[in-house]
């Protein structure tokens, strides 16, 4: 799938790509439920994975969680840590993905 088959605006989508940027430039990231299904609500909430070969550190979802509330993204941004992620959740994430952030070095 593409990122313009992701249910936000482009000016939602600017917002996301540039707290990921700034909190996680070495992680690759990809959105999955209800707004790449295309079952999104006006407020449905953003899923995004992040694509790690360690867990996060605390502080850092921490800050990743503060950025999002912080910002002027009209819904919840909910963070998983793939590192941490059950073998079944990662499948139904396989599902329907698509990459909002490519590796930055």
């Amino acid at each position: 799938m593409s990122i313009s088959q992701l249910d936000i605006s482009s000016e939602h989508l600017a917002i996301v790509q540039h707290i990921l940027r700034q909190l996680v430039p070495s992680c690759e990231v990809w959105a999955f439920g209800s707004r790449v299904k295309g079952s999104a609500k006006p407020f449905s909430d953003l899923d995004l994975v992040i694509m790690s070969q360690q867990p996060l550190s605390l502080a850092l979802m921490a800050s990743l969680h503060e950025a999002f509330c912080e910002s002027d993204l009209p819904w919840k941004v909910d963070i998983v840590d793939w590192s941490t992620t059950s073998p079944e959740f990662r499948a139904v994430i396989d599902q329907q993905k698509v990459k909002v952030q490519a590796v930055v070095f």
